[in-house]
């Protein structure tokens, strides 16, 4: 087994605050990078093998993200906006995203905004961090 740490803080200017400090145990982990360039449709990552409930933990972070959703993502036909990082901690909060995980579909509407051969600052640099059991 390996542990996932989780530590996360939350404050409300001049309110509230609350934290978490949790050890998710998996016996296997992904970290998946891929690149979502400016107009990429649909275009797939292999996250994991077999059912749903075997992940436990799912990170999605990018270096790029929208709230005009030119930035998605898709489990299945569920569509999801990323405009912010997205933790799913446990295989309740997993399920939400459907049935079938083991492909993501990413699609970058972000116009191309620079010439052939230069950086793109409208690439998305997406990194996927996955815990799973691999003995269901």
């Amino acid at each position: 087994m390996v542990d996932i740490k989780v530590q996360l803080s939350a404050k409300v200017s001049g309110g509230p605050q609350a934290s978490l400090n949790e050890d998710i145990k998996v016996e296997a982990y992904n970290k998946i990078e891929v690149a979502i360039q400016p107009g990429d449709t649909d275009k797939v990552v292999n996250v994991a093998q077999g059912d749903k409930g075997e992940i436990s933990f799912l990170l999605i972070t990018s270096n790029l993200y929208s709230s005009e959703e030119k930035l998605t993502y898709k489990v299945g036909d569920k569509e999801i906006q990323l405009d912010q990082p997205q933790i799913f901690l446990g295989t309740g909060a997993v399920s939400l995203l459907g049935e079938n995980l083991n492909q993501i579909q990413f699609s970058n509407k972000h116009e191309k905004a620079t010439e052939e051969g230069k950086p793109d600052p409208n690439k998305a640099d997406i990194e996927i961090l996955v815990g799973r059991d691999a003995t269901p």
